[in-house]
């Protein structure tokens, strides 16, 4: 399975972070936010054969330590207006270092924005993560390392 396009950026705590690596298999990553474009672009890459990942940053300032592949995402309404999202995704590999700060990712671009550049040659224009738009979540662009994973598979 290939690596989606697009990606799913959080904030976690340091002490999440250290309780997925201890466990070795993954983990679930919880909010009161209810992610539901999240599971629609979710849905639609596994649709595609394609993974999800997900890019955990934390520390002051944030920046990504990890990253993941989605293995689930569930959206419950526990009652009116008050929602739990769960994120389930594998074992957590350390962030290549060129894209742990939170600028080196790049918000993905409206449909429209794509399409244009696409059919009217037009040059890409983005626009870099910040602390502001990773909460609850962003949909990035996926860095290049997971989509181009090394020969020996130790991405």
């Amino acid at each position: 399975m290939n690596a989606a396009p697009w990606c799913i950026a959080t904030v976690v705590t340091e002490k999440a972070i250290e309780g997925l690596l201890e466990s070795g298999s993954g983990g679930v990553y919880k909010d009161s936010h209810p992610w539901l474009v999240a599971l629609d672009l979710f849905r639609s890459m596994a649709a595609q054969d394609q993974a999800l990942p997900i890019l955990l940053a934390t520390g002051q300032p944030l920046a990504f330590s990890h990253w993941g592949f989605i293995e689930q995402i569930d959206v419950v309404e526990l009652h009116l207006g008050q929602w739990e999202t769960a994120c389930q995704f594998k074992a957590p590999k350390p962030m290549h270092p060129i894209f742990s700060e939170l600028g080196s990712v790049f918000l993905k671009p409206a449909s429209e924005q794509l399409e244009r550049e696409r059919r009217e040659g037009l040059r890409q224009h983005r626009t870099a993560l910040d602390e502001m738009h990773v909460h609850p979540y962003a949909i990035c662009e996926t860095p290049a390392f997971i989509l181009v994973p090394p020969v020996d598979g130790d991405a």
